[in-house]
C-alpha cells in the first residue's frame, strides 16, 4: 500500500513538475510577443507625424529623412507665378513713364497758346512808292496738334500802319499836282492756319507755313478821306514763319504776303514783318 502511495505521489510530482515547465514557456512565449510588440507599427506613424509637424529636437533619423524631403518641397513657391507678375508689372509701369517726358524734352505735345508782338508793314506797286515800313501791333490766340508734323489754327486782331502818297492830277498833262503824304491804319480779324514742322533740339525749333483770312474792320482817320468802302473788306494772304521754344514762352518770326488788292481801285498790295511772343499751356 505505501508503495503504491509512493508512485501515486511521484506521478502528482511528475504532474506538478510537467505544469510547471509548461507555465515557464508560457511565460516565455509572453515575453517573446511582448518584445516583438515594442516597435509597433503605430511608433513609426507617430514619427512621419512628427516630422510632418512640428519637428521636434528628439526627432529620429527617419524624421530627420522626412524633414528635409518637406524642405525640398517647399522651395517651390520661389517661381511662384505671381511673384513673376508682379515683377512684369513694375517693369511696364516704368516703360509707360518714360514717353511724356520724352514729349516735353522735345515739345512735341500739343498746346494752346496766346501771344502778342508788333509788326512792320508797307505797301508795294503804289504808284508813287514809299518803301518805309511803320509800325503795327497784333495780339492772337491758336491752338496746335501735337507730332513731328503738326497743324495749328488761330485768330488774331491785328493793327496795320503803312505811308500812302497820293498825287492829283496837273494842268499840264503828265504833271503832278497837290502831293499828299500820310499814313493809314487799318484794324483786322484775321484767321490764321499753319502746317509746320517740329526739328527737335532743346529749343523746339518749329518751322510752318499757312494763309490767312483778314477781314477789315476798322479804318483810322487819314489824309486821304479813305473810308471802309474804298478798300477791300476781306483780304487773302500768304504765311511763313518761324518759332522756338523757351519752356513756357514761345518767340515766332512771321513774314505776311498779301495776294489780293488793298484798295478796290488800285493794284496795291500790302506786306508784312511780325514778331510774337508767347505763352503756351
Amino acid at each position: 500500500m505505501k508503495t503504491q502511495l509512493t508512485l501515486l505521489a511521484a506521478c502528482l510530482l511528475s504532474v506538478d513538475l510537467a505544469n510547471a515547465q509548461m507555465n515557464t514557456n508560457t511565460t516565455s512565449t509572453t515575453t517573446t510577443t511582448s518584445t516583438y510588440s515594442a516597435t509597433p507599427v503605430t511608433d513609426t506613424t507617430a514619427t512621419s507625424n512628427n516630422a510632418y509637424s512640428s519637428t521636434p529636437t528628439t526627432m529620429s533619423t527617419d524624421s530627420a529623412s522626412n524633414m528635409n524631403r518637406n524642405s525640398t518641397y517647399s522651395v517651390t513657391p520661389s517661381t511662384n507665378s505671381y511673384n513673376s507678375s508682379a515683377t512684369t508689372t513694375t517693369t511696364t509701369t516704368e516703360t509707360y513713364s518714360a514717353e511724356p517726358k520724352k514729349d516735353k524734352e522735345w515739345g512735341k505735345t500739343g498746346k494752346f497758346g496766346i501771344y502778342a508782338g508788333v509788326n512792320f508793314s508797307r505797301f508795294v506797286n503804289e504808284v508813287v512808292p514809299d518803301n518805309a515800313y511803320r509800325v503795327g501791333w497784333q495780339a492772337g490766340l491758336y491752338g496746335r496738334t501735337g507730332g513731328t508734323i503738326f497743324g495749328q489754327l488761330g485768330l488774331e486782331y491785328r493793327n496795320s500802319t503803312s505811308n500812302l502818297i497820293r498825287t492829283g492830277q496837273g494842268t499840264t498833262p503828265g504833271s503832278v499836282s497837290d502831293e499828299v503824304r500820310g499814313k493809314i491804319d487799318q484794324h483786322f480779324i484775321a484767321i490764321p492756319a499753319y502746317v509746320g514742322v517740329r526739328i527737335g533740339g532743346t529749343l523746339g525749333l518749329r518751322l510752318q507755313v499757312g494763309a490767312e483770312l483778314a477781314s477789315l474792320v476798322a479804318v483810322g482817320n487819314n489824309n486821304f478821306n479813305l473810308g471802309k468802302d474804298d478798300l477791300n473788306r476781306t483780304i487773302l494772304n500768304g504765311l511763313a514763319g518761324a518759332g522756338i521754344n523757351l519752356g513756357p514762352l514761345t518767340l515766332d518770326a512771321v513774314y505776311n504776303h498779301g495776294l489780293q488788292n488793298v484798295f478796290e481801285n488800285a493794284d496795291t498790295k500790302r506786306r508784312i514783318f511780325a514778331v510774337n511772343l508767347g505763352f503756351r499751356f
